[in-house]
């Protein structure tokens, strides 16, 4: 939270936006992969997960480590999206817990490991768009409302390059970045322009309020809604574009 009474967090917490997000993880890990390449799987004894929402990353880092007893725990800054209990039931196996923690508090010792991998994913903000050129006005003004409330919020719209950055001068080797899109990928497209859509509803209202541009919700979601189906009869022949951040290091002493 900020220190005035909007909150920093543009997204809603509730039922709609827990679906949302389940379908987000599914598309970006069909877009990239769950565990970077460079990572080395058999060696994973424990997996924190930041900004954990509902939880479901973690649910499939599960499935996919050959490593049954390895710990996993989410962390978020709200337990809003959090399954009930605040832990990930498993039937036959541990269940994984969920704590509230502010990422930007320093974590109890018993949470902390002097070495590990990071791996930290963003998606582009300023590059919601399509291969249409020149770009439809529908699209530049959803993208630019995103972006100046960001601003506006002290947030940071370009966070793939900001990240990439302060990992490579924290300590860390073996640095790896590296974009996922989806130009080019044509199976994608339909899930890429659902997934703009959707995330636009939830972004860009609240946007809208935040720098003047809307009244208020009811407002901002008329104004959205209209650009959204803009941009939906786009896609009839255009290709939706979503890029995909991710960079990858080791922590050492």
């Amino acid at each position: 939270m900020g220190s005035t009474s909007r909150p920093v967090y543009l997204l809603d917490r509730d039922e709609a936006e827990t679906t949302r997000l389940n379908n987000q993880h599914h598309f970006l890990v069909e877009l990239s992969n769950l565990i970077h390449p460079s990572i080395p799987k058999d060696g994973i004894t424990a997996v924190a997960d930041l900004g954990t929402g509902t939880g479901v990353w973690l649910e499939d880092v599960a499935n996919l480590l050959p490593n049954k007893s390895v710990y996993l725990h989410g962390f978020d800054i709200s337990s809003v999206q959090f399954p009930r209990g605040h832990k990930i039931q498993r039937p036959g196996q541990n269940p994984i817990p969920l704590s509230v923690h502010n990422a930007l508090i320093p974590f109890p010792e018993e949470h902390r490991e002097i070495n590990g991998w990071i791996q930290w994913e963003e998606v582009d903000h300023t590059a919601f768009c399509t291969d249409a050129v020149p770009e439809l006005a529908a699209i530049t003004q959803l993208r630019e409302s995103v972006i100046k409330a960001m601003l506006k919020l002290g947030l940071c719209p370009f966070a793939p390059q900001r990240v990439f950055g302060e990992i490579s001068v924290y300590g860390f080797a073996d640095i790896v970045r590296e974009t996922y899109t989806t130009a080019g990928k044509d199976n994608l497209q339909p899930f890429a322009k659902k997934w703009v859509a959707g995330v636009m509803r939830a972004l860009a209202p609240n946007s809208l309020v935040i720098t003047g541009q809307a009244q208020g919700m009811k407002d901002a979601r008329g104004m959205i809604e209209k650009l959204i189906l803009e941009f939906e009869a786009h896609c009839e022949s255009a290709s939706a574009l979503v890029n995909l951040g991710v960079t990858v290091g080791r922590k050492v002493r």
